[in-house]
């Protein structure tokens, strides 16, 4: 029945563009159907995916490709502008939820570990592969014709998305496997304290990448008004949190809404108050888990239940947004930026743990929970594509494009380490794949 819903409303999405009636001459109404398209369709692309053993989220950007405008154009550009709300609120979600993954007492007995691959991931990985990228643009030619300050800012962005991971995938196959120990302690604190850092250190990094690829030179005003804009966002955050805390244990009641609504105040201070909203929501979140404690529960319940529609729908944008044969195009740099990612985290990863003095288990496995790759990745990808607008669309579909495979190869990995160390306490099924893809940070 679903499945005849969505093909009833793409064929009268196509027939009204195709014959030209009013609603498509009608912004509101067009877009209005590319949402009821997107988001019936990603329902069952979702289900599909994960019939095929495949992440949800590869099911959401398909059928974004499928009726975007460089398919089938069920959707257009025009559409996908209006529809940038959704962006801001999953976006916002996302950063809310890394934030409110974030426990400060699970840093202790392992404060060691958890710094020292941490560190190296964002300081060592982070100027090796992007290195390594500027050498690879500088004489690939993958982005296209790039000036010299362009291609380093590409290769800072590659270098600082190389670092982020899925703490959703992460949580989904430790809870499958029920699996209990320091392999799994390590790597789930590891990747929760790096979505916090890689979220402070991309807007540095943005910022940075604007600058080179406008010609603009980087001043310490430049810096020092980028270090006050995130400090400012942190005590917007910080304030939000603390009312949304008070909300959850005095009132309790409507907390979906609640937590969209929290989204939306953060957009609007990022685009009235110059804020920077991934910040504001990841303060939000932080707050609401360390400082609110006994609301934590609550919260990240609520924000369990209202993310998936939200990012049913930017994920699709995201896939609409990608022109199949330039990602097509983009395979081969796709595999061979997965393959220095995975060398770079094998090795880190490996030598961090070593030095920090971890059980052999840690040394060993730990690096393969840190491949897959989901909502953080994507969400700034997307921003990427309109921040950066000289080269960010193509650099953004080469960031998805690895997504994408991290995201098919990192669950097994993950699920193979916790097995092979012992760790996990149920036999391995094709169900930790599926669900260990679920398209959250």
């Amino acid at each position: 029945m679903r499945w005849l819903l969505f093909l009833v409303m793409a064929g009268a999405s196509w027939a009204a563009r195709g014959l030209g009636v009013g609603v498509v001459r009608d912004p509101a109404g067009s877009a209005l159907l590319s949402l009821g398209c997107l988001i019936v369709g990603g329902v069952l692309a979702g289900e599909l995916a994960q019939r095929l053993r495949l992440p949800r989220i590869t099911g959401y950007l398909a059928l974004g490709m499928v009726i975007g405008p460089y398919a089938f154009g069920l959707e257009t550009a025009e559409d996908s502008d209006l529809l940038r709300l959704f962006e801001e609120l999953a976006l916002g979600l996302i950063a809310l939820t890394a934030g409110g993954e974030f426990r400060v007492e699970g840093l202790r007995g392992r404060l060691r570990a958890l710094l020292a691959i941490t560190g190296v991931h964002c300081v060592v990985m982070v100027t090796l592969v992007g290195a390594a990228m500027w050498v690879a643009l500088s004489w690939g030619g993958v982005l296209g014709p790039l000036q010299g300050g362009e291609m380093l800012a590409a290769a800072a962005v590659l270098g600082v998305i190389a670092v982020a991971n899925s703490p959703a995938t992460t949580i989904a196959v430790i809870t499958e496997t029920r699996a209990r120990g320091d392999v799994v302690d390590i790597v789930l604190g590891v990747t929760i304290l790096k979505d916090l850092v890689i979220l402070l250190l991309y807007t540095f990094v943005e910022v940075l990448a604007r600058a080179w690829s406008q010609h603009v030179p980087v001043t310490l005003s430049l810096l020092h008004g980028t270090g006050a804009e995130i400090l400012l966002s942190l005590l917007a955050g910080g304030g939000l949190g603390l009312l949304l805390g008070a909300y959850v244990l005095r009132v309790g009641r409507h907390l979906e809404l609640v937590v969209v609504l929290v989204a939306l105040a953060s957009a609007e201070l990022a685009h009235g108050a110059g804020l920077e909203h991934l910040i504001v929501c990841m303060a939000a979140g932080f707050v609401v888990r360390n400082l609110t404690s006994r609301a934590a529960a609550g919260f990240l319940d609520a924000l369990e239940r209202s993310s998936p529609p939200i990012y049913i729908v930017f994920f699709g944008l995201v896939g609409a947004r990608l022109d199949l044969g330039v990602v097509l195009a983009m395979g081969l740099p796709a595999l061979a930026y997965v393959g220095l990612r995975l060398a770079a985290t094998w090795s880190l990863t490996r030598g961090a743990a070593h030095l920090a003095g971890s059980p052999p288990p840690v040394v060993r496995f730990a690096w393969m929970g840190f491949v897959a790759q989901a909502g953080v990745s994507l969400g700034l990808a997307a921003r990427v594509a309109t921040r950066l607008p000289s080269f960010g669309p193509s650099l953004a579909t080469l960031i998805v494009a690895a997504v994408v495979i991290n995201q098919l190869v990192g669950p097994v990995l993950w699920e193979h380490a916790l097995h092979s160390s012992g760790e996990a306490t149920l036999p391995a099924g094709p169900a930790v794949v599926r669900k260990g893809a679920v398209p959250s940070p």
